[in-house]
Protein backbone atom coordinates (compact mmCIF):
# COMPACT_ATOMS: atom_id res chain seq x y z
CA UNK A 1 0.00 0.00 0.00
CA UNK A 2 1.46 3.57 -1.10
CA UNK A 3 2.63 5.89 2.03
CA UNK A 4 0.06 8.70 1.49
CA UNK A 5 -2.24 5.77 2.18
CA UNK A 6 -0.93 4.83 5.70
CA UNK A 7 -1.10 6.66 8.78
CA UNK A 8 2.38 8.86 8.87
CA UNK A 9 3.23 10.30 13.08
CA UNK A 10 6.40 12.58 13.05
CA UNK A 11 8.05 12.89 16.00
CA UNK A 12 11.77 15.39 16.49
CA UNK A 13 14.05 14.65 19.40
CA UNK A 14 16.12 18.12 19.57
CA UNK A 15 19.32 16.17 20.70
CA UNK A 16 21.16 19.01 20.11
CA UNK A 17 19.78 21.89 22.53
CA UNK A 18 19.04 18.64 25.02
CA UNK A 19 21.68 15.72 24.41
CA UNK A 20 20.42 12.36 25.27
CA UNK A 21 21.26 10.61 28.74
CA UNK A 22 19.09 8.07 30.94
CA UNK A 23 16.77 9.87 32.45
CA UNK A 24 15.78 11.75 29.31
CA UNK A 25 15.92 8.77 27.38
CA UNK A 26 13.54 7.18 29.73
CA UNK A 27 11.08 10.31 29.89
CA UNK A 28 10.93 10.51 25.84
CA UNK A 29 10.28 6.86 25.86
CA UNK A 30 7.74 7.13 28.99
CA UNK A 31 5.78 10.06 26.74
CA UNK A 32 5.58 7.91 23.74
CA UNK A 33 4.66 5.21 24.85
CA UNK A 34 1.40 7.34 26.47
CA UNK A 35 1.14 9.21 23.38
CA UNK A 36 1.21 5.96 21.33
CA UNK A 37 -0.43 2.86 23.66
CA UNK A 38 -3.12 1.75 20.98
CA UNK A 39 -0.60 2.11 17.94
CA UNK A 40 1.97 -0.28 17.17
CA UNK A 41 4.24 0.92 14.68
CA UNK A 42 4.60 -1.05 11.19
CA UNK A 43 7.50 1.09 9.87
CA UNK A 44 10.05 3.89 11.60
CA UNK A 45 12.04 6.21 9.22
CA UNK A 46 14.89 7.45 11.23
CA UNK A 47 17.59 10.13 10.09
CA UNK A 48 20.65 10.57 12.35
CA UNK A 49 22.36 8.76 15.06
CA UNK A 50 20.43 9.52 17.67
CA UNK A 51 17.68 8.37 16.78
CA UNK A 52 18.28 5.30 15.42
CA UNK A 53 19.83 4.17 18.66
CA UNK A 54 16.66 5.19 20.76
CA UNK A 55 14.85 3.15 18.46
CA UNK A 56 17.60 0.58 18.73
CA UNK A 57 17.69 0.74 22.66
CA UNK A 58 13.38 0.54 22.61
CA UNK A 59 12.96 -2.55 19.72
CA UNK A 60 11.97 -4.90 21.93
CA UNK A 61 9.27 -2.75 23.29
CA UNK A 62 5.39 -2.72 21.94
CA UNK A 63 6.29 0.37 20.07
CA UNK A 64 8.71 -0.89 17.55
CA UNK A 65 8.78 -4.84 18.13
CA UNK A 66 7.24 -5.19 14.81
CA UNK A 67 8.25 -2.34 13.22
CA UNK A 68 10.98 -2.23 9.90
CA UNK A 69 13.77 0.44 10.02
CA UNK A 70 14.58 2.69 7.66
CA UNK A 71 17.92 4.86 8.54
CA UNK A 72 19.80 7.41 6.89
CA UNK A 73 22.41 10.06 8.13
CA UNK A 74 24.24 7.93 10.42
CA UNK A 75 28.15 7.95 11.31
CA UNK A 76 28.69 5.00 13.27
CA UNK A 77 29.95 2.70 10.31
CA UNK A 78 30.29 -0.42 12.45
CA UNK A 79 27.20 -0.90 12.43
CA UNK A 80 27.13 -2.15 9.07
CA UNK A 81 28.02 -5.56 9.90
CA UNK A 82 25.99 -5.72 12.99
CA UNK A 83 21.98 -4.94 11.62
CA UNK A 84 20.13 -8.11 11.29
CA UNK A 85 19.12 -7.10 7.51
CA UNK A 86 15.60 -8.59 8.15
CA UNK A 87 14.82 -5.40 10.20
CA UNK A 88 16.93 -2.55 9.70
CA UNK A 89 17.84 -1.00 5.79
CA UNK A 90 18.87 2.19 4.76
CA UNK A 91 21.93 4.54 4.03
CA UNK A 92 24.77 5.37 6.08
CA UNK A 93 26.66 8.71 5.76
CA UNK A 94 29.87 7.74 4.90
CA UNK A 95 32.09 11.11 5.11
CA UNK A 96 34.79 11.30 2.05
CA UNK A 97 38.07 12.83 4.05
CA UNK A 98 40.58 12.26 1.42
CA UNK A 99 38.22 13.60 -0.84
CA UNK A 100 37.76 16.39 0.93
CA UNK A 101 41.65 16.98 1.24
CA UNK A 102 41.83 17.28 -2.60
CA UNK A 103 39.39 19.85 -2.89
CA UNK A 104 41.19 21.73 -0.34
CA UNK A 105 44.35 21.78 -2.14
CA UNK A 106 42.36 22.90 -5.34
CA UNK A 107 41.50 26.07 -3.27
CA UNK A 108 44.91 26.90 -1.52
CA UNK A 109 47.81 25.07 -3.39
CA UNK A 110 50.46 26.06 -1.12
CA UNK A 111 48.22 24.35 2.00
CA UNK A 112 50.34 23.63 4.72
CA UNK A 113 47.35 23.46 7.91
CA UNK A 114 44.00 21.98 8.14
CA UNK A 115 41.55 22.80 10.92
CA UNK A 116 39.44 20.15 11.56
CA UNK A 117 36.18 21.19 13.89
CA UNK A 118 33.40 19.04 15.04
CA UNK A 119 31.29 19.90 17.66
CA UNK A 120 31.21 16.85 21.26
CA UNK A 121 28.01 15.46 19.88
CA UNK A 122 27.91 11.99 19.50
CA UNK A 123 27.96 12.52 15.34
CA UNK A 124 30.60 14.71 16.16
CA UNK A 125 32.75 12.94 17.89
CA UNK A 126 32.60 9.83 15.67
CA UNK A 127 32.89 12.07 12.36
CA UNK A 128 36.20 13.47 13.67
CA UNK A 129 37.15 10.22 14.55
CA UNK A 130 37.01 9.07 11.09
CA UNK A 131 38.80 12.12 10.05
CA UNK A 132 41.48 11.31 12.40
CA UNK A 133 41.94 7.90 11.00
CA UNK A 134 41.72 8.96 7.41
CA UNK A 135 44.57 11.80 7.69
CA UNK A 136 47.12 9.78 10.09
CA UNK A 137 49.60 9.29 7.85
CA UNK A 138 49.91 12.19 5.91
CA UNK A 139 53.43 14.01 6.54
CA UNK A 140 53.49 17.40 4.84
CA UNK A 141 50.43 19.00 6.09
CA UNK A 142 49.58 19.75 9.98
CA UNK A 143 46.74 19.01 11.09
CA UNK A 144 44.60 20.76 14.03
CA UNK A 145 41.27 19.14 16.48
CA UNK A 146 39.14 21.02 17.38
CA UNK A 147 36.66 19.07 19.29
CA UNK A 148 34.51 21.84 21.19
CA UNK A 149 30.83 22.80 21.63
CA UNK A 150 31.25 26.35 22.80
CA UNK A 151 31.88 28.83 20.07
CA UNK A 152 34.04 31.25 22.07
CA UNK A 153 36.65 28.60 22.94
CA UNK A 154 36.97 27.82 19.48
CA UNK A 155 37.32 31.19 17.97
CA UNK A 156 39.97 31.87 20.62
CA UNK A 157 42.04 28.27 18.95
CA UNK A 158 41.49 30.00 15.44
CA UNK A 159 42.65 33.83 15.90
CA UNK A 160 45.83 33.31 14.76
CA UNK A 161 45.59 30.92 11.87
CA UNK A 162 47.85 30.17 9.42
CA UNK A 163 46.92 31.92 6.10
CA UNK A 164 48.02 28.82 4.09
CA UNK A 165 45.07 26.71 4.96
CA UNK A 166 41.71 25.85 5.48
CA UNK A 167 38.82 24.82 7.82
CA UNK A 168 36.81 21.70 7.42
CA UNK A 169 33.85 22.11 9.37
CA UNK A 170 32.30 18.94 10.10
CA UNK A 171 29.09 18.14 12.25
CA UNK A 172 28.51 22.17 13.79
CA UNK A 173 24.78 22.15 14.49
CA UNK A 174 25.10 21.35 18.80
CA UNK A 175 27.17 24.41 18.95
CA UNK A 176 26.23 27.03 21.78
CA UNK A 177 27.27 30.30 23.12
CA UNK A 178 26.36 30.80 26.44
CA UNK A 179 23.55 28.35 27.06
CA UNK A 180 22.16 28.99 23.91
CA UNK A 181 22.71 26.51 20.84
CA UNK A 182 23.14 28.25 17.57
CA UNK A 183 22.30 27.51 14.37
CA UNK A 184 24.68 25.84 11.75
CA UNK A 185 24.45 29.07 9.53
CA UNK A 186 25.24 31.37 12.40
CA UNK A 187 28.13 29.56 13.64
CA UNK A 188 29.42 29.63 9.67
CA UNK A 189 29.08 33.31 9.69
CA UNK A 190 30.80 33.94 13.34
CA UNK A 191 33.58 31.92 12.83
CA UNK A 192 34.13 33.70 9.54
CA UNK A 193 34.44 36.80 11.07
CA UNK A 194 37.59 35.68 12.66
CA UNK A 195 38.94 33.09 10.23
CA UNK A 196 39.01 34.59 6.66
CA UNK A 197 40.05 31.37 5.10
CA UNK A 198 38.11 29.09 2.74
CA UNK A 199 35.47 26.89 4.65
CA UNK A 200 34.98 23.14 4.06
CA UNK A 201 31.84 21.18 5.26
CA UNK A 202 30.82 17.88 4.49
CA UNK A 203 26.82 18.42 5.09
CA UNK A 204 24.83 20.10 2.05
CA UNK A 205 25.94 23.70 2.17
CA UNK A 206 23.17 25.82 1.23
CA UNK A 207 25.24 28.73 3.09
CA UNK A 208 24.58 32.56 3.08
CA UNK A 209 26.60 34.93 1.13
CA UNK A 210 28.22 36.78 4.28
CA UNK A 211 30.66 33.35 5.41
CA UNK A 212 33.35 31.70 3.91
CA UNK A 213 32.06 28.33 3.30
CA UNK A 214 33.22 27.60 -0.03
CA UNK A 215 31.62 23.98 -0.23
CA UNK A 216 32.94 20.49 0.30
CA UNK A 217 32.75 16.79 -0.62
CA UNK A 218 28.86 16.47 1.30
CA UNK A 219 26.47 13.81 2.44
CA UNK A 220 23.51 15.03 0.62
CA UNK A 221 20.94 14.53 3.18
CA UNK A 222 18.23 15.11 0.22
CA UNK A 223 20.08 12.46 -1.77
CA UNK A 224 20.43 10.47 1.09
CA UNK A 225 16.81 10.93 1.89
CA UNK A 226 16.04 10.04 -2.09
CA UNK A 227 18.32 6.21 -1.68
CA UNK A 228 16.05 5.55 1.86
CA UNK A 229 12.88 6.38 0.26
CA UNK A 230 13.57 3.99 -2.94
CA UNK A 231 14.55 1.37 -0.33
CA UNK A 232 11.08 1.56 1.49
CA UNK A 233 9.40 1.38 -1.61
CA UNK A 234 11.28 -1.14 -2.80
CA UNK A 235 10.10 -3.08 1.10
CA UNK A 236 6.59 -1.68 0.08
CA UNK A 237 6.60 -3.40 -3.17
CA UNK A 238 7.16 -6.56 -1.76
CA UNK A 239 10.86 -6.93 -1.67
CA UNK A 240 11.87 -8.83 1.26
CA UNK A 241 13.68 -6.88 3.86
CA UNK A 242 17.30 -8.96 3.70
CA UNK A 243 17.26 -7.89 0.02
CA UNK A 244 17.00 -4.36 -0.03
CA UNK A 245 20.32 -4.13 2.23
CA UNK A 246 22.39 -1.20 3.13
CA UNK A 247 24.09 1.84 0.96
CA UNK A 248 27.52 2.84 1.68
CA UNK A 249 29.48 3.99 -1.02
CA UNK A 250 28.72 6.43 -3.27
CA UNK A 251 26.19 8.73 -1.74
CA UNK A 252 28.57 12.12 -2.13
CA UNK A 253 28.94 14.86 -3.79
CA UNK A 254 30.78 18.53 -4.22
CA UNK A 255 29.28 20.81 -3.61
CA UNK A 256 30.40 24.41 -4.69
CA UNK A 257 29.25 27.87 -3.39
CA UNK A 258 29.78 30.21 -6.59
CA UNK A 259 29.35 33.41 -4.61
CA UNK A 260 31.58 32.54 -2.01
CA UNK A 261 34.54 30.41 -3.76
CA UNK A 262 35.05 33.89 -5.97
CA UNK A 263 35.78 35.92 -2.97
CA UNK A 264 39.09 34.05 -2.71
CA UNK A 265 39.47 34.43 -6.62
CA UNK A 266 38.90 30.63 -7.44
CA UNK A 267 37.42 29.31 -10.47
CA UNK A 268 34.45 27.28 -9.70
CA UNK A 269 34.94 25.31 -13.18
CA UNK A 270 38.40 23.84 -12.10
CA UNK A 271 37.73 21.84 -9.09
CA UNK A 272 36.83 19.02 -10.38
CA UNK A 273 37.44 16.09 -7.87
CA UNK A 274 37.85 12.52 -8.98
CA UNK A 275 34.47 10.54 -9.52
CA UNK A 276 32.10 12.92 -7.56
CA UNK A 277 29.13 14.66 -9.31
CA UNK A 278 29.35 18.82 -8.59
CA UNK A 279 26.61 20.85 -7.74
CA UNK A 280 26.68 24.59 -7.89
CA UNK A 281 24.51 26.44 -5.10
CA UNK A 282 23.99 30.38 -4.42
CA UNK A 283 24.86 30.95 -8.33
CA UNK A 284 24.37 34.50 -9.28
CA UNK A 285 21.65 35.39 -10.55
CA UNK A 286 22.06 38.63 -12.67
CA UNK A 287 25.12 39.65 -14.64
CA UNK A 288 26.24 41.95 -11.25
CA UNK A 289 26.03 39.06 -9.28
CA UNK A 290 27.98 36.85 -11.76
CA UNK A 291 30.67 39.01 -12.03
CA UNK A 292 30.34 40.76 -8.95
CA UNK A 293 33.63 40.77 -7.65
CA UNK A 294 35.09 41.73 -11.03
CA UNK A 295 33.05 44.88 -11.31
CA UNK A 296 33.94 46.28 -7.52
CA UNK A 297 37.54 45.54 -8.33
CA UNK A 298 37.15 47.53 -11.62
CA UNK A 299 35.41 50.10 -10.29
CA UNK A 300 37.84 50.19 -6.71
CA UNK A 301 41.01 50.60 -9.24
CA UNK A 302 39.26 53.05 -11.47
CA UNK A 303 38.32 55.29 -8.00
CA UNK A 304 41.69 54.85 -6.82
CA UNK A 305 43.25 55.93 -10.27
CA UNK A 306 41.39 58.88 -9.79
CA UNK A 307 42.17 59.74 -6.54
CA UNK A 308 45.52 59.49 -7.48
CA UNK A 309 44.95 61.70 -10.33
CA UNK A 310 42.91 64.05 -8.54
CA UNK A 311 45.85 64.12 -5.42
CA UNK A 312 48.62 64.41 -8.14
CA UNK A 313 46.91 67.51 -10.15
CA UNK A 314 46.48 69.09 -6.89
CA UNK A 315 49.66 68.63 -6.20
CA UNK A 316 51.11 69.84 -9.48
CA UNK A 317 48.32 72.89 -8.94
CA UNK A 318 49.83 73.72 -5.68
CA UNK A 319 53.75 73.59 -7.06
CA UNK A 320 52.01 75.90 -9.85
CA UNK A 321 50.24 78.18 -7.64
CA UNK A 322 53.71 78.90 -5.93
CA UNK A 323 55.50 79.34 -8.71
CA UNK A 324 53.03 81.84 -10.28
CA UNK A 325 52.97 83.56 -6.84
CA UNK A 326 56.99 83.71 -6.87
CA UNK A 327 57.03 84.55 -10.36
CA UNK A 328 54.17 87.49 -9.88
CA UNK A 329 56.58 88.98 -6.96
CA UNK A 330 59.30 88.94 -8.81
CA UNK A 331 57.42 90.89 -11.52
CA UNK A 332 55.95 93.13 -9.28
CA UNK A 333 59.82 93.67 -7.66
CA UNK A 334 60.85 94.56 -11.28
CA UNK A 335 57.78 96.86 -11.93
CA UNK A 336 58.57 98.22 -8.89
CA UNK A 337 62.04 98.46 -9.82
CA UNK A 338 61.56 99.82 -13.45
CA UNK A 339 59.08 102.55 -12.34
CA UNK A 340 61.77 103.86 -9.78
CA UNK A 341 64.48 103.74 -12.02
CA UNK A 342 62.38 105.48 -14.74
CA UNK A 343 61.31 108.02 -12.19
CA UNK A 344 64.39 108.73 -11.17
CA UNK A 345 65.65 108.93 -15.37
CA UNK A 346 63.19 111.14 -15.59
CA UNK A 347 63.94 113.16 -12.45
CA UNK A 348 67.69 113.18 -13.78
CA UNK A 349 67.24 113.98 -17.20
CA UNK A 350 64.71 116.51 -16.13
CA UNK A 351 67.28 117.85 -13.72
CA UNK A 352 70.18 117.70 -16.53
CA UNK A 353 67.76 119.64 -18.92
CA UNK A 354 67.17 122.07 -16.81
CA UNK A 355 71.39 122.32 -15.96
CA UNK A 356 71.86 121.77 -19.79
CA UNK A 357 69.42 125.31 -20.11
CA UNK A 358 71.12 127.01 -17.37
CA UNK A 359 74.09 126.41 -18.66
CA UNK A 360 73.59 127.40 -22.53
CA UNK A 361 72.17 130.28 -20.77
CA UNK A 362 75.39 131.14 -19.23
CA UNK A 363 77.62 130.30 -22.53
CA UNK A 364 74.99 132.83 -24.68
CA UNK A 365 75.72 135.44 -22.44
CA UNK A 366 79.02 135.17 -22.65
CA UNK A 367 78.69 135.64 -26.06
CA UNK A 368 76.25 138.13 -26.30
CA UNK A 369 78.92 139.96 -23.95
CA UNK A 370 81.69 138.80 -26.23
CA UNK A 371 79.42 140.63 -29.28
CA UNK A 372 79.37 143.67 -27.33
CA UNK A 373 82.92 143.82 -26.00
CA UNK A 374 83.71 143.29 -30.03
CA UNK A 375 81.36 146.76 -30.68
CA UNK A 376 82.17 148.61 -28.07
CA UNK A 377 86.09 148.17 -28.31
CA UNK A 378 86.64 150.34 -31.43
CA UNK A 379 84.62 153.34 -30.63
CA UNK A 380 86.24 153.36 -27.04
CA UNK A 381 89.53 153.44 -28.57
CA UNK A 382 88.26 156.39 -30.36
CA UNK A 383 86.97 158.04 -27.54
CA UNK A 384 90.58 157.23 -25.83
CA UNK A 385 92.76 158.88 -28.82
CA UNK A 386 90.34 161.43 -29.12
CA UNK A 387 90.09 161.98 -25.55
CA UNK A 388 94.37 161.71 -25.25
CA UNK A 389 94.92 164.60 -28.31
CA UNK A 390 92.93 167.16 -26.84
CA UNK A 391 95.84 169.03 -24.79
CA UNK A 392 98.15 168.74 -27.95
CA UNK A 393 95.26 170.45 -29.79
CA UNK A 394 95.46 173.36 -27.67
CA UNK A 395 98.43 175.86 -28.44
CA UNK A 396 101.50 177.04 -26.99
CA UNK A 397 99.69 180.39 -26.21
CA UNK A 398 96.98 178.89 -23.94
CA UNK A 399 96.84 179.25 -20.51
CA UNK A 400 98.70 177.39 -18.44
CA UNK A 401 96.28 176.43 -16.08
CA UNK A 402 94.27 175.26 -18.89
CA UNK A 403 96.14 173.33 -20.59
CA UNK A 404 96.77 171.40 -17.04
CA UNK A 405 93.03 170.85 -16.33
CA UNK A 406 92.76 169.36 -19.71
CA UNK A 407 95.34 167.34 -19.46
CA UNK A 408 93.91 165.88 -16.20
CA UNK A 409 90.76 165.74 -17.85
CA UNK A 410 92.70 163.38 -20.05
CA UNK A 411 93.78 161.62 -17.94
CA UNK A 412 90.98 160.89 -15.43
CA UNK A 413 88.81 159.58 -17.94
CA UNK A 414 91.58 157.63 -20.14
CA UNK A 415 91.50 155.63 -16.65
CA UNK A 416 87.49 155.29 -17.11
CA UNK A 417 87.74 153.98 -20.23
CA UNK A 418 90.57 151.29 -19.12
CA UNK A 419 88.10 150.07 -16.55
CA UNK A 420 85.10 149.61 -18.93
CA UNK A 421 87.71 147.87 -21.29
CA UNK A 422 88.86 145.74 -18.73
CA UNK A 423 85.10 145.47 -17.09
CA UNK A 424 84.05 144.19 -20.65
CA UNK A 425 86.75 141.54 -20.77
CA UNK A 426 85.74 140.18 -17.24
CA UNK A 427 81.98 139.65 -18.04
CA UNK A 428 83.33 137.78 -21.07
CA UNK A 429 85.60 135.88 -19.98
CA UNK A 430 83.67 135.31 -16.39
CA UNK A 431 81.23 132.83 -18.49
CA UNK A 432 83.43 130.59 -20.40
CA UNK A 433 83.37 127.07 -19.05
CA UNK A 434 86.80 125.92 -18.54
CA UNK A 435 87.68 122.12 -20.50
CA UNK A 436 90.79 121.91 -18.12
CA UNK A 437 92.03 122.41 -14.46
CA UNK A 438 94.59 125.12 -14.24
CA UNK A 439 96.70 126.39 -11.31
CA UNK A 440 95.35 129.98 -10.19
CA UNK A 441 95.29 132.69 -7.49
CA UNK A 442 92.33 132.30 -5.21
CA UNK A 443 92.11 135.95 -3.94
CA UNK A 444 92.48 137.15 -7.83
CA UNK A 445 89.51 135.26 -8.94
CA UNK A 446 87.54 136.57 -5.73
CA UNK A 447 88.46 140.48 -6.76
CA UNK A 448 87.39 139.88 -10.14
CA UNK A 449 83.72 138.88 -8.86
CA UNK A 450 83.76 141.66 -6.76
CA UNK A 451 84.58 144.41 -8.98
CA UNK A 452 81.55 143.14 -11.14
CA UNK A 453 79.19 142.90 -7.71
CA UNK A 454 80.69 146.06 -5.86
CA UNK A 455 78.29 148.42 -7.71
CA UNK A 456 75.30 146.42 -6.37
CA UNK A 457 76.77 146.05 -3.13
CA UNK A 458 76.98 150.16 -2.91
CA UNK A 459 73.76 150.45 -4.42
CA UNK A 460 72.36 148.36 -1.64
CA UNK A 461 73.94 149.83 1.25
CA UNK A 462 75.91 146.28 1.90
CA UNK A 463 79.33 147.27 2.97
CA UNK A 464 81.76 144.66 2.10
CA UNK A 465 84.96 143.13 4.44
CA UNK A 466 87.68 141.10 2.58
CA UNK A 467 90.68 139.90 4.51
CA UNK A 468 92.23 137.80 1.79
CA UNK A 469 95.54 136.76 0.71
CA UNK A 470 97.02 135.33 -2.23
CA UNK A 471 96.54 131.66 -1.90
CA UNK A 472 97.05 129.24 -5.36
CA UNK A 473 94.59 126.03 -5.87
CA UNK A 474 94.29 124.23 -9.21
CA UNK A 475 90.61 123.75 -10.74
CA UNK A 476 88.28 125.10 -12.80
CA UNK A 477 89.22 128.68 -12.42
CA UNK A 478 85.78 130.85 -14.32
CA UNK A 479 83.74 127.99 -12.75
CA UNK A 480 84.79 128.75 -9.75
CA UNK A 481 84.15 132.82 -10.31
CA UNK A 482 80.55 131.55 -10.84
CA UNK A 483 80.06 129.87 -7.68
CA UNK A 484 81.66 133.03 -5.72
CA UNK A 485 78.97 135.08 -7.54
CA UNK A 486 76.26 132.54 -6.94
CA UNK A 487 77.25 132.84 -2.86
CA UNK A 488 77.62 136.82 -3.08
CA UNK A 489 74.07 137.00 -4.81
CA UNK A 490 72.54 135.00 -2.47
CA UNK A 491 73.67 136.42 0.44
CA UNK A 492 72.82 139.88 -0.87
CA UNK A 493 69.49 138.65 -1.86
CA UNK A 494 68.98 137.87 1.86
CA UNK A 495 70.28 140.71 3.19
CA UNK A 496 68.13 143.33 1.09
CA UNK A 497 64.94 140.79 2.08
CA UNK A 498 65.67 141.79 5.51
CA UNK A 499 66.12 145.66 4.80
CA UNK A 500 68.66 146.47 6.99
CA UNK A 501 72.38 147.48 6.72
CA UNK A 502 74.32 144.73 5.57
CA UNK A 503 77.23 143.32 5.43
CA UNK A 504 79.07 140.51 4.18
CA UNK A 505 82.58 139.38 4.82
CA UNK A 506 84.39 137.00 2.44
CA UNK A 507 88.17 135.96 3.80
CA UNK A 508 90.46 133.03 3.00
CA UNK A 509 93.29 131.01 4.46
CA UNK A 510 95.17 127.39 4.51
CA UNK A 511 94.69 124.64 7.06
CA UNK A 512 97.21 121.60 6.56
CA UNK A 513 96.61 120.45 2.46
CA UNK A 514 93.60 122.81 2.18
CA UNK A 515 93.03 125.88 1.16
CA UNK A 516 89.59 127.59 2.78
CA UNK A 517 87.33 130.52 1.51
CA UNK A 518 84.65 131.81 3.93
CA UNK A 519 81.65 134.28 3.07
CA UNK A 520 79.33 135.07 5.85
CA UNK A 521 76.27 137.42 5.89
CA UNK A 522 74.45 138.87 8.39
CA UNK A 523 71.22 138.30 6.32
CA UNK A 524 68.99 136.26 8.96
CA UNK A 525 70.02 132.66 8.32
CA UNK A 526 68.28 129.65 6.74
CA UNK A 527 65.30 127.95 8.61
CA UNK A 528 67.17 124.44 10.16
CA UNK A 529 64.13 122.27 8.90
CA UNK A 530 65.52 122.53 5.56
CA UNK A 531 68.64 123.76 5.71
CA UNK A 532 70.18 119.93 4.78
CA UNK A 533 68.04 120.50 1.29
CA UNK A 534 69.70 124.19 -0.20
CA UNK A 535 71.99 121.75 -2.47
CA UNK A 536 69.33 119.88 -3.83
CA UNK A 537 68.25 120.35 -7.61
CA UNK A 538 65.25 123.05 -7.52
CA UNK A 539 65.14 123.38 -3.86
CA UNK A 540 64.78 127.04 -3.43
CA UNK A 541 63.90 129.46 -0.86
CA UNK A 542 63.00 132.67 -2.85
CA UNK A 543 59.52 131.73 -4.44
CA UNK A 544 58.98 132.86 -7.55
CA UNK A 545 62.31 134.38 -8.22
CA UNK A 546 64.42 131.41 -8.04
CA UNK A 547 65.07 127.89 -10.00
CA UNK A 548 67.00 125.74 -7.68
CA UNK A 549 69.76 125.34 -9.57
CA UNK A 550 72.41 128.05 -8.09
CA UNK A 551 73.59 126.33 -5.20
CA UNK A 552 73.26 122.60 -6.83
CA UNK A 553 75.53 123.61 -9.69
CA UNK A 554 77.87 125.41 -6.90
CA UNK A 555 78.34 122.31 -5.00
CA UNK A 556 78.60 120.04 -8.32
CA UNK A 557 81.97 122.70 -9.39
CA UNK A 558 83.54 122.44 -6.42
CA UNK A 559 82.99 118.92 -6.19
CA UNK A 560 83.75 118.16 -9.75
CA UNK A 561 87.12 120.35 -8.32
CA UNK A 562 87.97 117.58 -5.41
CA UNK A 563 86.18 119.99 -2.84
CA UNK A 564 83.03 120.43 -0.74
CA UNK A 565 81.09 123.10 0.46
CA UNK A 566 79.72 123.37 3.76
CA UNK A 567 77.21 125.50 5.09
CA UNK A 568 76.11 126.87 8.95
CA UNK A 569 73.82 129.18 10.42
CA UNK A 570 75.55 132.11 12.57
CA UNK A 571 73.76 134.51 15.07
CA UNK A 572 73.09 137.43 12.41
CA UNK A 573 72.85 135.15 9.05
CA UNK A 574 74.31 132.25 7.62
CA UNK A 575 77.98 130.83 6.62
CA UNK A 576 79.41 129.22 3.70
CA UNK A 577 82.76 127.33 3.45
CA UNK A 578 84.35 126.18 0.78
CA UNK A 579 87.11 124.03 0.96
CA UNK A 580 89.64 123.08 -2.05
CA UNK A 581 92.77 120.42 -2.74
CA UNK A 582 96.09 122.58 -2.77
Amino acid sequence: MPIKDRNTYIEFMDTKKFPPNKERDKNYFDYLTKKYKNITFGIVITTDDNALNFVRRHKNSYLFKKAKVFFEGVNNLSLYNKFDKNSYAGVFEKKEPLLQLKFAKKIIPNLKTVYVLSDTSVSGNKTIKQYRNAFQNIKNIKFIYINESHLDKIIDKLKNYDKNSVLMGLTISSIKKNKDVLSTYLVEQLISKVYKNPILVHNSVWALGDSNVVGGVCNDATNQAELNMKKLSEYLNGIPMKDIGFKLNNVSRLFINIKNIRKFGVDENNLKVDHLPIKFVNKPTSLYELYKWQIWSIIFTFILIVLFLIVLFLIVLAKKNRELKLYSKKIKDINKGLKEKVKKAVEENTKNLEILQQQSKLAAMGEMIGMIAHQWRQPLNALALNIQFLPEMLSDECDKKVIEKLEKFSKDNMQTIKFMSHTIDDFRNFFKKDKEKVEFDVTEEINKVLDIQNPQLKDHNIELIKNLKPIKVKGFKNEFKQVILSLISNAKDAIVKQNKKGIIKISNYELNDEVVVIIEDNGGGIDENIIDKIFEPYFTTKETQGTGLGLYMSNEIIKRMGGKIEVKNTEQGVKFIIRLKK
